[in-house]
């Protein structure tokens, strides 16, 4: 399910990237792309969508909100699968083969909560590279071949700010989530009352709900990425006010849980393979997961304190 508002060239990159004209070792009655684009002054061209790949469902919604709340409700009730995939923010671009790696993780548990980790395109986050802009990211992409060989993205770029140290810590949201619809029931599907600009924090409630159902098996795509393109997102641009917009999330947070947002700590499953291009991050990840745990034994904590399945208070799958 893949919600867009405003970012026609963005969403075309997404959609061509989730497509099997990119995705390896799937086929396009393996899986259905359902595209809800709100209305604006950007639309998709409907043809051109079409005619990226024959699995894509496209809607526009004419009523054009703020929020991609309701969108998200909007494609979770035409979705057809026991499974499901949420990208809110349709400017990701995914690596090739998110799509054949989350279908191993379905088969491997019904419950599974699968986790493609994110990145931001171009030498640094995107609201700390003063100047980078969309101009900029079009000629850096024309210089990796990406739609040839769609791991080249790992080169251009950086750790997104949702997982700065890696997979090996706790994901504070994710970007790109694979869960069981009836997960997604589960928890009241996408709240709408998270109705400022960009859902304020609604993509990390949807997480975060969804990661401490019990009966979840968090599964992590190690070699995979979901890859931010610059599209002057609500926080993820160089704006002025940025942190007065973070604080406005994170007081609406509050008003509707009754508590301030904090990750969830359960232990990830690593799935799927590294490729040369992948393996600087993983090399990351496990320094940082080395002073993450060494520090937690130090202190006497657990390393995953929230996880029911280490304590045998639920059982496995199996």
């Amino acid at each position: 399910m893949l919600i867009v508002f405003r970012m026609a060239r963005q969403a075309e990159n997404t959609l061509y990237s989730l497509s099997t004209r990119f995705q390896r070792n799937v086929r396009d009655e393996d899986y259905e792309i359902i595209c809800v684009e709100n209305e604006s002054d950007q639309n998709l061209d409907e043809a051109r969508v079409h005619a990226i790949a024959p699995n894509i469902r496209y809607f526009r919604r004419e009523e054009s909100g703020k929020s991609p709340a309701a969108a998200i409700n909007f494609a979770f009730e035409h979705a057809r699968a026991p499974m499901i995939c949420l990208i809110v923010d349709g400017a990701r671009m995914v690596s090739p083969r998110v799509i054949r790696f989350a279908l191993d993780g379905q088969r491997i548990s019904p419950n599974a909560l699968i986790a493609v980790p994110g990145y931001h395109l171009g030498p640094d986050e995107q609201h700390l590279n003063v100047g980078y802009g969309e101009q900029a990211e079009m000629e850096m992409l024309e210089t990796v071949d990406w739609k040839r060989n769609g791991y080249a993205l790992f080169k251009v770029s950086v750790f997104s700010g949702a997982n700065p140290f890696g997979f090996l810590h706790p994901f504070l949201e994710c970007n790109c989530l694979f869960c069981a619809s009836e997960s997604f029931r589960k928890i009241g599907q996408a709240d709408e009352r998270f109705d400022l600009p960009g859902g304020g924090m609604i993509n990390l409630d949807i997480w975060r709900q969804l990661a401490l159902l019990p009966e979840s098996r968090m599964m992590v795509l190690p070699g995979e990425g979901s890859f931010h393109q610059y599209h002057g997102g609500v926080t993820t641009s160089d704006v002025v006010d940025r942190e007065q917009v973070l604080e406005t999330h994170r007081a609406q947070y509050l008003k509707i849980r009754g508590e301030p947002y904090a990750g969830v700590l359960r232990e990830p499953l690593l799935l799927g393979a590294i490729t040369a291009e992948a393996l600087p991050f993983l090399e990351k990840t496990v320094q940082g997961a080395k002073r993450r745990f060494n520090r937690f034994r130090a202190q006497g904590r657990p390393d995953w304190p929230d996880d029911p399945q280490l304590s045998g208070s639920i059982p496995s799958d199996r």
